[in-house]
């Protein structure tokens, strides 16, 4: 004797498949309530970021603006830097 049946299960001409009609109703309010809350989710962490990114980059502006600044005022209190230069050209290699 086999240990193992090999019978061939089928579904009744009638059925629409494993569960049926309220199975399909359960699973459709399922998913219905896991893709809101998917949304929801979502929704709050790209909130997070965008407030994240907004708080980073408003901290920055300040920064380069008090760094400007301060620039300025020391620009004011020592006067114009003067230099002298020199420009220094490349020659270009001609083939002998």
């Amino acid at each position: 004797m086999s240990r193992y049946s090999q019978k061939n299960y089928s579904l009744p001409p009638n059925s629409s498949g494993p569960g049926g009609l309220l199975g399909r109703i359960v699973a459709f309010v399922i998913g219905v309530g896991v893709l809101i809350v998917s949304l929801f989710v979502g929704a709050v962490f790209m909130a997070a970021l965008v407030g994240f990114v907004l708080v980073i980059g408003s901290i920055l502006a300040v920064r380069v603006w008090w760094l400007k600044r301060r620039m300025q005022q020391q620009a004011r209190e020592h006067g114009d830097i003067e230099a002298e230069y020199t420009v220094v050209t490349e020659e270009k290699w001609t083939k002998r």
